[in-house]
């Protein structure tokens, strides 16, 4: 090989390199309201969880499949501190809809829950006594197709898979009446 064989490869190979530390460092970006989220949730834990979404059996599924026109979606992890304290608000805002019969039936409630198992799922469901669906996500996929991997986020899709509302970091009991004023008004 000659010497300039022998620069070409070597700034060839530089540049790859530098290429590769670009990709694999590149920093996650928050989500927006209007973002298109093409995604298969994973599957609900129970045919319990599942009829409540309006599906036939336990499986994965689309926002499509959701039998309501609106799914919020909760990005959790059981280890993450901020999701421990948020659980409680969120069952709130979804007691508040179950019981609101203008609600009820357009927005469906689900957490995917991020590089979390079936069974600390399970346990952490349990623990917190939440009525809503928890998906099992140990590849953290939901992450991956928002191209956002902190959590707590909460956002509504419609049934074409856009966000249309969201909110990234901690929810606070403070905020309770501002989601349930922003379904209403928003989801008639």
């Amino acid at each position: 090989m000659n010497r300039k064989s022998k620069a070409l490869a070597l700034g060839s190979l530089l540049a790859l390199v530098l290429f590769l530390v670009n990709v694999a460092t590149a920093e996650d970006v928050e989500p927006k309201v209007g973002q298109q989220v093409n995604y298969k949730f994973g599957k609900p834990m129970s045919d319990e969880d599942a009829k409540y979404l309006g599906l036939e059996k336990a499986g994965e599924f689309t926002v499509k499949d959701v039998k309501a026109p609106y799914l919020l979606v909760e990005q959790f992890s059981t280890t993450c501190i901020y999701c421990n304290s948020q659980a409680g608000v969120i069952s709130t805002i979804f007691s508040r809809v179950q019981q609101d019969s203008a609600l009820k039936n357009k927005v469906k409630f689900a957490a995917e829950m991020q590089g979390d198992a079936a069974d600390k799922v399970k346990a952490w469901k349990d623990q917190r006594k939440i009525a809503f669906p928890l998906i099992p996500d140990p590849e953290s996929t939901l992450g991956d197709a928002l191209n956002y991997h902190p959590y707590p986020v909460t956002f509504v899709l419609d049934k074409n898979g856009k966000i249309v509302y969201l909110m990234v970091g901690e929810m606070k009991s403070s905020d309770v009446d501002e989601v349930i004023s922003w379904l209403k008004d928003t989801l008639k």
